[in-house]
């Protein structure tokens, strides 16, 4: 089981002990095939007349697809060199040789970790929905019905860490199945009933409410891709990989976290993935040969703060800030460049950097789309045809180096800079692509101190333009007149864009 401690707080993988990567069984079937067997409803859920006095009708739906899942795998067993000093210093008299006898060499028997969670039948023929984290690396997968407690072995199909997402097949036919629901209509507030086998209890039904959608910020998943519901039906260990359902007993979500005190318990606090972006990687895990082939765009992203907002003339702080692109990227192919203010993707309005991000990665490799930037204040669209995640590494850089000469006055208050000699660009290891000015000093509490500018940063841009001296970075400087001034500037590897407001 996975486990990010946070103060007071811990986030908890709910399906037990294992946490891989995944080797997939290949298997014949595309989406295609498989979504002619799915049953789907994205119509409202919409209340009847009259009071709720039970839910007995909807679980009847979805409850007898909610299957056990049992996975096990074979792991080296190692010695612990503290634990035999520490051993050897309370039994001084042990033999020299008893912890090779009892470990032959540095690697011991194999052991056999095993995990509990749950599943939920999406099919007849017996395709399976749960987590990676159940099932991902697994020597073995065992499922149980829960209606004839029939048991049997499931092929991995395939499975996604960045979303934990995975697709497991028993060989059976005639299966009850989950209809699934529309997980882009939930509103706040909706029912929300989790189904599962928590704590190895089969069959448990919770109640509660969607408290949020779009989670993308509790870090569940590292370096993954993030947009949760959030609920308080209670879910625990066990609940991973089974059933979110709406009132109307249709699948909306798949459990897979909680947040929780040190006791481990449920206090409230649970997410699902999405039953859209579920069904969204199963098409893509079937048609990609059981992985997920993702889009790239090859730039860093920065969240607007008010600063950067009045900066770029935004009454708001909607759209991302692109605060680098990359060389050779499908980004600098189509023409990005650094300080472009990211507003719309693909006809929609970006709102924030984590849901763009979401939104190229469900975009397939070589795709073209179209970016709404605005730039120097004006709106304009930019196609770009992606590129393939896997096949990309992100590269910074610049044009070549040009000399300039250095000034001693202050370019804003309290910062004072000078050009980059090849002394300083050795002792910083500056890339010869990057150039700039050195912020050579930044007096205390002055705004670009509050913005984040420190001595030793490189300043690549000024207002959305390139500097390439400190001559450069003042003319730019005198003949700014708004109130907030936008930086780029380059630290330990990466570049960032400051805000920083100028006083009179």
């Amino acid at each position: 089981m996975k486990r990010s401690f946070k103060p007071l707080l811990q986030t908890l993988a709910l399906g037990g002990i294992l946490a891989f990567s995944v080797d997939t069984f290949a298997d014949e079937i595309k989406f295609a095939d498989l979504e002619k067997k799915l049953s789907v409803d994205k119509t409202p859920a919409t209340p009847e007349g009259g009071a709720v006095s039970t839910y007995a009708p909807a679980l009847k739906k979805v409850m007898p697809a909610v299957v056990t899942i049992f996975s096990s795998k074979s792991v080296k067993q190692t010695r612990n060199p503290q634990q035999e000093e520490l051993f050897r210093r309370m039994f001084p008299d042990i033999p020299e040789d008893f912890f090779e006898k009892q470990g032959e060499g540095e690697e011991g028997p194999d052991r056999k970790e095993q995990g509990l969670g749950s599943g939920v039948i999406i099919s007849p023929d017996g395709y399976i929905l749960t987590n990676n984290h159940v099932v991902g690396d697994a020597d073995e997968i065992k499922v149980t019905l829960s209606v004839n407690k029939r048991e049997f072995t499931a092929a991995l199909i395939g499975a996604d860490p960045q979303t934990d997402v995975a697709l497991i097949k028993i060989d059976a036919k005639d299966l009850p199945f989950v209809t699934i629901g529309d997980s882009s209509a939930l509103e706040i507030g909706d029912i929300a009933m989790a189904v599962g086998n928590p704590l190895g209890l089969e069959q448990t039904a919770t109640l509660g409410i969607i408290s949020a959608v779009g989670r993308s910020d509790v870090n569940i998943l590292e370096n993954g891709y993030e947009s949760f519901i959030q609920t308080d039906a209670a879910i625990n260990r066990g609940n991973s990989g089974g059933a979110l359902v709406d009132a109307a007993g249709r699948l909306i979500g798949i459990p897979t976290a909680i947040q929780s005190n040190f006791s481990g318990g449920n206090i409230g606090i649970g997410f699902a993935i999405p039953s859209n972006m579920a069904l969204n990687i199963v098409q893509r895990l079937l048609d990609g040969g059981g992985v997920v082939k993702r889009g790239f765009l090859g730039v860093f992203l920065r969240e607007l703060d008010p600063n950067m907002a009045k900066a770029l003339g935004r009454d708001d702080q909607s759209g991302v800030l692109v605060a680098e692109v990359g060389e050779k990227t499908p980004a600098e192919a189509a023409g990005m460049k650094p300080g472009d203010l990211i507003v719309g993707y693909e006809g929609k309005p970006v709102q924030s950097m984590q849901q763009l991000r979401l939104d190229i990665s469900n975009t397939a490799p070589d795709a073209e789309v179209v970016f709404s930037l605005i730039r120097k204040g004006e709106e304009t669209d930019l196609k770009v045809k992606l590129g393939d995640l896997d096949d990309n590494k992100l590269a910074g850089g610049s044009a070549p180096k040009r000399p300039g000469s250095p000034k001693e006055e202050e370019l804003v208050d309290g910062v004072s800079v000078t050009d980059l000699d090849d002394e300083t660009r050795a002792s910083l290891q500056l890339d010869e692509t990057v150039e700039g000015v050195l912020v050579k000093s930044v007096k205390d509490n002055v705004p670009a101190a509050e913005a984040g500018l420190r001595p030793g940063m490189v300043i690549t841009q000024i207002d959305q333009t390139d500097v390439k001296s400190a001559a450069d970075a003042y003319k730019i400087v005198e003949g700014f007149e708004a109130d907030v001034l936008l930086l780029q500037v380059y630290v330990a590897g990466r570049r960032d864009i400051l805000a920083v407001p100028l006083v009179e």
